[in-house]
């Protein structure tokens, strides 16, 4: 007798906030039905919920990008949908926004992952039964970002100990382990050093599926007979900054993973998508589709022959649209933060995206 095979759909960032949230109200009914459409056939959607839901007024933190949305916009999307918490902007109205965000998932029955009041309850997995298959899902981000401590509110840090630590342990009850990490360089397609070695302290400790987000653009893949590597799923549904448009902001995709229980291996099919002037997905045109599915495979072919990356990260960084993204934003941090702040900001990263640990 022949199963069907279970179908796990690997989304990238949602923020239904701004003129996305303002869509999504304006015909509630319509998004739902959309993003029923689009995943009739997902037995789960995995995707990274990027904002607090939340009523709060004192932000964390003064930056440029603050994000907050209503928990009118959940019943946007189907109960197929679980989400990763673990990302920069959870933590956007500080503490009690993320416990607002949880308290409102967890009301609507909604599944998550990846933070918590601390760090016991931000490394819990989520496990879902589908067709007698146990599938365990993890969610993890940059350290950089509010990570949670033992007895303070946060997200799970991306740590290969603890990542190791956990999946061992959710081997023991889940037959596929599906983690995802909020790490990148935000607009560069290419995965650095940090990415790919935490990609296969995740596989070698028995996930079968790492995917990555936080870029806003899609990148390549890694594939074969029992593990994938995304590393990069871009955006789903987000509205974007138009005084400094950055054109892939708008290419996304839908990565479906097949796993037969008659066949041994793993099977991508890639669903590209095109993201409106609202930051709403729609279906890629074949035009489009062509385009986006052909930078997939071209990074996907770079990224899988090895060696070093740094010269073709470097080309992305030197493009006119990437320099103009950086200057504004260090611009902006400086009148914000200071020349103090900018400093450590950048050395942070280039310890956190570029040195192994």
């Amino acid at each position: 007798m022949t199963e069907n095979p279970l179908v796990v759909t690997c989304l990238g960032d949602i923020a239904p906030v701004k003129a996305a949230y303002t869509a999504i109200m304006a015909a509630p009914d319509e998004a739902r039905a959309r993003h029923e459409a689009l995943f009739r056939e997902s037995d789960i959607v995995f995707a990274n919920f990027e904002t607090p839901v939340s009523t709060a007024s004192a932000i964390r933190e003064d930056k440029r990008y603050v994000f907050k949305t209503g928990a009118d916009a959940l019943a946007a999307f189907p109960e197929k949908f679980v989400y990763s918490i673990a990302n920069n902007h959870i933590l956007d109205y500080g503490a009690s926004g993320l416990m607002d965000t949880i308290a409102h998932l967890t009301d609507r029955g909604v599944r998550f992952t990846g933070a918590g009041e601390n760090l016991d309850a931000a490394r819990k997995p989520v496990l879902i039964c589908v067709n007698n298959r146990k599938v365990g899902l993890l969610a993890a981000a940059d350290p950089r970002y509010q990570a949670a401590t033992a007895d303070s509110p946060g997200v799970y840090p991306a740590l290969p100990d603890l990542l190791s630590t956990d999946i061992c342990g959710l081997r023991k009850t889940a037959d596929i382990i599906y983690v995802s990490i909020h790490m990148g360089m935000e607009f560069i397609p290419v995965p650095t050093p940090v990415m790919i070695k935490l990609a296969d302290v995740c596989h070698r400790a028995g996930a079968s599926v790492v995917f990555f987000h936080h870029a806003h653009c899609i990148s390549g893949y890694t594939l074969s007979d029992k593990k994938a590597t995304l590393w990069g799923t871009g955006n789903f549904l987000f509205p974007e900054d138009h005084s400094f448009p950055f054109k892939p902001w708008f290419d996304g995709a839908a990565w479906n993973l097949s796993h037969s229980a008659n066949q041994p291996g793993i099977r991508l099919g890639i669903s590209p998508l095109r993201l409106d002037d609202n930051g709403l997905p729609e279906k890629a045109n074949p035009d489009e589709a062509a385009k986006i599915t052909g930078r997939i495979e071209a990074l996907s072919a770079r990224i899988s022959a090895g060696g070093n990356l740094a010269w073709l990260r470097a080309s992305h960084m030197a493009r006119p649209s990437y320099i103009r993204i950086l200057a504004r934003n260090y611009t902006d941090i400086l009148r914000r933060q200071g020349i103090l702040y900018v400093v450590r900001q950048i050395m942070s990263s280039i310890r956190t995206l570029f040195l192994e640990k």
